[in-house]
């Protein structure tokens, strides 16, 4: 999906996303294989040059989702999609060769996969999930976020700090993965409010607030989600469906 920095923003309050997440925690590759036959050759391959069989398992399943979201979506099969690299690399749905009209935005982490799936071309678009059930790596934080974000971090109850540490990283991931310039992007050079999330910018990035909105969700009871788009005002029309992988059949399609 292209991201270009100078495109027109969209009202957030117009733009509908829907997201699907599903757990792949204590899936094993009996339990994919028949999702692999919705990917193409490319996708096939690159799934088999996995050394780790929960690498192939996690690939197969979030690119499986991705197909199966995005032929809901556009109203065509799983398998008719193909994918071109778009601006900075970050990839594009094409149907019989053409642009398929919709922006996506795929992501994993450990034990889930997830994708958020807008029916407008071309809209900056960025989507992460994170557990949080770990130790907020705070030496992360003290190199890379600004020193407001910091500041909020430790003003937190102990308890509190992994998440706090999440929800601050998903939204920065969102962020950059919608501008698809990924972590080259210089992290403290924006920032963020966490409660709604807000975000601002350096002087030096030719970004304004406004343009910019985000939502954020705990997802699967331990993880946090968020999204991101440029798109004028701080509202976004967002579903979310999380699946039950027992039920998943790409070929089928979705149900909300």
């Amino acid at each position: 999906m292209s991201a270009a920095g100078n495109a027109s923003p969209v009202p957030a309050s117009d733009v509908a996303v829907r997201v699907w997440t599903m757990i792949t925690a204590g899936l094993d590759e009996d339990a994919v294989t028949p999702w692999a036959a919705v990917l193409d050759a490319a996708e096939r391959a690159r799934a088999a040059r996995f050394v780790f069989a929960h690498s192939r398992i996690t690939f197969i399943a979030a690119h499986a989702l991705a197909r199966a979201a995005l032929a809901e979506a556009a109203g065509a099969s799983p398998g008719a999609f193909s994918f071109a690299a778009g601006a900075h690399g970050k990839p594009e749905a094409q149907l019989d060769g053409r642009p398929a009209g919709l922006a996506f935005n795929l992501s994993h982490t450990k034990g889930l996969v997830g994708v958020a799936v807008a029916a407008i071309p071309g809209l900056p678009l960025g989507f992460d999930l994170e557990p949080i059930d770990r130790r907020a790596p705070m030496e992360v934080a003290r190199r890379y976020f600004t020193a407001s974000e910091i500041a909020w971090l430790d003003r937190l109850p102990e308890t509190a700090r992994a998440e706090g540490f999440f929800r601050l990283w998903t939204l920065k991931e969102a962020f950059i993965k919608a501008t698809g310039k990924g972590l080259t992007q210089d992290l403290s050079s924006f920032w963020f409010r966490v409660d709604p999330p807000e975000i601002r910018f350096a002087p030096e990035l030719p970004e304004r607030p406004q343009d910019w909105g985000f939502a954020q969700r705990i997802v699967h009871r331990g993880f946090l989600a968020a999204i991101g788009l440029r798109g004028q005002g701080a509202g976004i029309d967002a579903t979310w469906c999380e699946l039950d992988p027992a039920g998943f059949d790409p070929a089928a399609g979705l149900d909300w």
